[in-house]
């Protein structure tokens, strides 16, 4: 007989807030070791000759925009799912995706700020961050992004019982 933990929505939404805590910290880590390690910090929005000033800026705004136009793609295919487990399976997947997105240029901000010093990229890095931390899942995000109506609603909202 295997000893398996049945898919609870309290035990998925624990799943997903640990995951996407786990791609917060990296860059914010990383950023505050950056900043601690480095001597001689400047802000200079000017530098035409540092491509990084080119480079971050278009993989951020990239990176958001590209995160949003995927995620909400997803949703449209995970509200369609068969099961309240196959919709939050999808929805894991898209949001997961679009952490990524943001936490991967977060972390090229903080790695352009650690190579030059220039604040611009630390202050992108933590705007990013901070973006995605406004993104953490909840209870409530999850319910509005698939739209679970009926049956699916009522089985998200008894936390504790196994989605069948």
């Amino acid at each position: 007989m295997q000893n398996q933990t049945a898919l609870t929505p309290r035990h998925f939404i624990k799943t997903i807030t640990i995951i996407h805590l786990g791609l917060l910290s990296a860059p914010t880590l990383f950023g505050f070791v950056a900043y601690a390690q480095a001597k001689d910090t400047f802000l200079d929005y000017s530098n035409t000759d540092d491509t990084f000033m080119l480079v971050v800026p278009i993989i951020a705004l990239s990176g958001i925009f590209m995160g949003n136009l995927l995620f909400k793609q997803s949703l449209i295919a995970a509200r369609k799912a068969d099961s309240l487990q196959n919709k939050l399976a999808k929805f894991q997947t898209a949001s997961l995706i679009k952490y990524a997105l943001i936490e991967g240029p977060a972390f090229l901000a903080a790695v352009a700020f650690f190579q030059t010093n220039n604040l611009t990229y630390l202050y992108i890095a933590a705007i990013l961050i901070l973006y995605l931390y406004i993104l953490r899942p909840t209870k409530d995000k999850i319910e509005k992004g698939l739209q679970l109506r009926g049956d699916d609603r009522d089985k998200f909202n008894r936390l504790d019982h196994p989605i069948a």
